[in-house]
């Protein structure tokens, strides 16, 4: 229009690109310092494992993923190799690896059940919607999750492999489906846009309560949880300096 812009595109912008529910560089592992290291003793990320937030809200640019895999990944290294030096090797019980054993190949021993190719497409079906995957709503994103849980719940036990590349596939669609329960839960506790997040139910930006990353931990009970993380701040709320 020659009076300016079209009605709606005032203010802040809000949408984008992005080929799924999150954003490369922040979906890792949150850090708790400049050095790479998690909140699990012993363990750093660094690039896509790492939920550094180089890129904010937005899909990475060409050739900023260097600052991950080269720069993080030079740091997090030296940090493992020094904190390894020190470290006591503690010895896994015999109970324990043989319970890890059989979690691990459980699905290549069960007679029945559902292959991992038909769950990942029933998950895919589930996330692909433009209505779930770029233009959100509260009442939408429950009921994706209701389906997601579905098949956390009755499905995953159920998994069925019939040879090693086929537990490689089962144990990837677990990863999917976790991957997608946070991703849904954290588009519904964000309750407004920002960037490549837009919830057509909050279509604005809400700096006055949103300025925030949002974290997701297991609790001690084993349920997921949800927490902010104000701009500018460690996990533990000291200031970035």
């Amino acid at each position: 229009p020659k009076d300016g812009a079209p009605p709606g595109m005032m203010g802040p912008s809000v949408g984008g690109a992005s080929a799924g529910l999150a954003i490369h560089k922040s979906e890792g592992l949150a850090p708790i310092n400049d050095r790479c290291a998690t909140d699990i003793p012993g363990l750093y990320a660094a690039g896509d494992a790492l939920g550094s937030h180089m890129s904010g809200g937005i899909y990475t640019q060409i050739g900023s993923s260097l600052a991950g895999s080269a720069v993080q990944g030079a740091i997090a290294g030296e940090e493992a190799a020094t904190y390894a030096k020190q470290v006591v090797l503690q010895r896994i019980p015999a109970t324990k690896r043989e319970q890890i054993k059989d979690e691990i190949l459980a699905p290549l021993k069960r007679e029945s059940g559902y292959s991992p190719a038909w769950v990942t497409q029933t998950l895919q079906g589930i996330l692909i919607p433009n209505f779930v995957l770029y233009i959100k709503r509260g009442a939408i994103l429950q009921a994706a999750l209701a389906y997601v849980e579905e098949l956390r719940d009755h499905h995953l036990p159920m998994l069925i492999a019939k040879d090693m590349h086929e537990l490689r596939l089962a144990h990837e669609t677990r990863n999917m489906i976790i991957s997608a329960e946070m991703k849904l839960r954290a588009s519904m506790f964000r309750t407004e846009s920002r960037l490549s997040h837009y919830r057509l139910d909050y279509p604005e930006m809400d700096d006055q309560n949103w300025r925030a990353w949002i974290n997701i931990y297991k609790s001690a009970d084993g349920q997921m949880k949800l927490e902010k993380q104000p701009f500018g701040t460690w996990p533990d709320g000291t200031k970035i300096r």
